[in-house]
């Protein structure tokens, strides 16, 4: 019984024996095995005749992802060495499925595209590096100038650098084993979806931030411009690789780079020929060849990521904006006084009808570009320059339709000075010295009386023992209160044509001068521009004209007539001024006694007279600018604009402190003398203002 155990003991260990000596001869040779051979530098085959090497570094397989496999792993069929010449080829998919799936759809992986490559083209034999290591190293061998390109790039300097958060091939051109065409709708690197691969780093804040990217929201403000807004449409337009480059991207201050200065013109002139071809022609253009690298180029005046369409409101270059964007440069105090840039460009423009009306909203009113041009500026010297003096009726004729050489004669930017404009100059500080004298004056003046009658009011009401003079108003008699005609019906009509058309005048006047300030801004708001101001203006100017007219007709009638004369300046207005200036003053004990008009009433009536003539006939040479350049220069327009602003605001302020202080702030009659509405002036306030006239229709018996 022992014996056959043992037996069967035995046959059971030769049988277990049989079977792994069976299996460790069907698992074939070991990678030991392998090496024997091809651990031989000098071990080769021919192909296509031409020696290719077998020799296997073992070390570096050993490092490689793939070191702890045996080579029957990949190599199969070999079942011993030495092995068949002809083995089947390595198939990965056997172990990578997913990727090679992902690969087969690829660009690279494509039946029949002449992109095709195989997962050692890029991967490598037996060195397999961890994918995590790879830089643009497999990608070179068969995009070479691309690769050599991308290494000279920011981005592979920064990588250089050990920023891990530096693009690389795979980062834009999307995952290895998917790579698209640029073609491809699916692709990173299309068009339409190159600003959002490249958004990924550059949109985001923390990265920005982290690695200091000098403009942070450059995607977001490319998504706005034109150009995004245009590729997001579906249209070509320009995208970040267009101006960057794709793969030799560089820093804006390398002399190399795409976006250096000097090289934006260029840059810029891959999608926009014609506007280039006129840019290098220009005064900029030409400048900046010579080496001023001052002189602007196309981002300085359209933007860089933001650039907008010009009729777009927040356009650097939209009619509202692009006077200022033309400041930028030529009002620096350094750029100008280092290349001899006159100065004073943009306030002498601001000061024009031109200025104004654009600062008011108007979309159609002249600016820099209207004149000088958009990117063929040339000096006016150049006979090709739309500034040129044999230019200026055609330029100027595209807004003003049969202009002649009177546009030429005078400055197109006017500065008051004594030596660039003295007639303009002289007049100018005529008028300013002539405001200052005129309404210190009737400042001083009515100050006086405001003061005299003050301390009436006062010794009146504090029971003071001081007696009334005899021409207070209340001094007389207290009764019944009897009125007397002062205004007739047509003097009255007269009166409120002139101060409607006049208030209205005024306002929209200075709207036109001062459209930002907070007394015309809604006014100016609400009209979108100047049509409906100037209109407005215009029809007030014709009603103070038909009121003149009113006038004029109504001075031969008998009651006209007798006004007049009663108007007429006389020495004993000279006399009276200067005896009721000794009793403001408290020299005199009574003032004078004046007749139906004082000198204060005289000198309003004949400023009225001379201020309608010199404000219409100024203005109608405004209103009809075109027919005034036909037969008169230009500089006289200049005169004629410069004595109708400063004669508006002495008109304007002589009617607030000289006119409302008689007629509203005068205690006398505070809070309004109503004769201008009712035509009646009470008989105690004839006595005490008039009189003279008070006393001689006594006589006549009419009181």
């Amino acid at each position: 019984m022992r014996r056959i155990l043992g037996m069967m003991i035995l046959l059971g260990l030769l049988f277990g024996l049989s079977i792994v000596g069976g299996a460790l001869a069907a698992a074939g040779p070991t990678t030991q095995d392998c090496l024997g051979c091809h651990g031989d530098k000098d071990l080769t085959k021919q192909a296509a005749g031409k020696p290719v090497s077998l020799f296997t570094d073992e070390a570096l397989f050993k490092k490689s992802v793939h070191g702890r496999l045996e080579c029957t792993a990949c190599h199969t069929g070999i079942s011993e060495v030495p092995h068949p010449e002809q083995l089947p080829a390595v198939a990965c998919q056997t172990c990578h499925a997913g990727a090679a799936r992902a690969f087969a759809a690829s660009i690279h992986g494509r039946t029949g595209s002449t992109a095709r490559v195989s997962c050692q083209s890029c991967h490598g034999s037996h060195a397999v590096a961890p994918a995590a290591t790879l830089g643009a190293e497999p990608c070179q061998a068969c995009h070479g100038p691309v690769t050599r390109a991308y290494l000279t790039s920011v981005h592979a300097g920064a990588l250089a650098r050990g920023i891990q958060d530096a693009s690389l091939c795979f980062d834009c051109h999307g995952e290895a084993h998917r790579l698209r065409s640029h073609l491809d709708p699916e692709s990173p690197t299309f068009h339409a979806r190159t600003a959002e691969t490249c958004g990924r780093c550059h949109a985001d804040r923390a990265l920005v931030e982290r690695r200091h990217i000098p403009i942070p929201q450059a995607y977001q403000l490319y998504q706005k411009s034109v150009h995004g807004r245009a590729v997001a449409a579906g249209k070509p337009a320009a995208t970040c690789n267009d101006c960057h480059e794709s793969h030799d991207l560089r820093r804006a201050n390398d002399p190399k780079s795409s976006i250096y200065r000097e090289n934006i013109p260029s840059t810029c002139a891959k999608c926009h020929a014609g506007e280039s071809r006129a840019y290098i022609e220009s005064i900029h253009g030409t400048a900046m060849a010579q080496g001023v690298t001052k002189s602007p180029v196309c981002t300085d005046c359209h933007g860089e990521h933001s650039i907008r369409a010009s009729r777009d409101p927040a356009s650097r270059v939209n009619v509202a904006a692009v006077s200022k964007t033309c400041t930028n440069c030529h009002e620096a105090e350094g750029i100008s006084e280092k290349y001899g840039i006159p100065g004073g460009r943009l306030e002498t423009y601001a000061d024009s009808f031109h200025g104004l009306a654009v600062r008011g909203g108007s979309k159609v009113a002249a600016n820099c570009a209207s004149c000088h041009g958009f990117h063929d500026i040339r000096p006016s010297s150049d006979p090709r320059s739309a500034i040129h003096k044999d230019n200026l009726p055609a330029t100027c004729g595209k807004c003003h339709p049969g202009a002649g050489e009177n546009f030429a004669k005078g400055a197109v930017h006017v500065a008051l000075t004594a030596r660039d404009e003295p007639i303009l100059f002289y007049v100018r500080n005529f008028y300013l010295l002539l405001i200052v004298v005129t309404i210190s004056g009737m400042g001083v003046h009515n100050g006086l009386d405001f003061l005299r009658k003050l301390r009436r009011e006062y010794r009146r009401r504090s029971g003071g023992s001081a007696t009334l003079q005899a021409g207070d108003l209340n001094a007389g008699p207290r009764g019944a209160q009897r009125w007397v005609e002062r205004l007739t019906l047509s003097e009255r009509w007269q009166h409120g044509l002139l101060a409607v058309s006049f208030i209205v005048l005024v306002y929209t006047g200075f709207a036109l001068k001062f459209p930002d300030t907070w007394l015309f801004a809604w006014f100016v708001t609400l009209e979108k521009g100047y049509a409906l101001r100037s209109w407005i203006h215009r029809g007030a100017a014709l009603v103070m004209v038909l009121a003149c007219l009113f006038h004029l007709a109504y001075l031969p009638t008998r009651r006209g007539r007798s006004q007049l004369v009663a108007m007429l300046p006389r020495y004993q207005d000279v006399k009276e001024a200067l005896l009721n200036l000794g009793y403001l003053l408290g020299l005199r004990a009574e003032p004078p006694a004046f007749d139906r008009f004082s000198y204060i009433e005289k000198a309003e009536y004949w400023a009225v007279i001379w201020g309608s003539v010199i404000m219409a006939g100024t203005g109608f040479m405004l209103w009809f600018e075109n027919l005034t350049l036909r037969f008169l220069a230009k500089w006289i327009l200049d005169l004629a604009t410069l004595v109708h602003y400063y004669e508006a605001w002495l008109a304007t302020l002589a009617i607030l402190v000289w006119h409302f202080y008689a007629v509203i702030f005068n205690p006398d009659v505070y809070p309004m003398n109503w004769t201008w509405l009712t035509g009646k002036i009470s008989e105690e306030s004839l006595r005490h203002e008039h009189p003279r006239e008070y006393e001689r229709l006594r006589e006549q018996g009419e009181l």
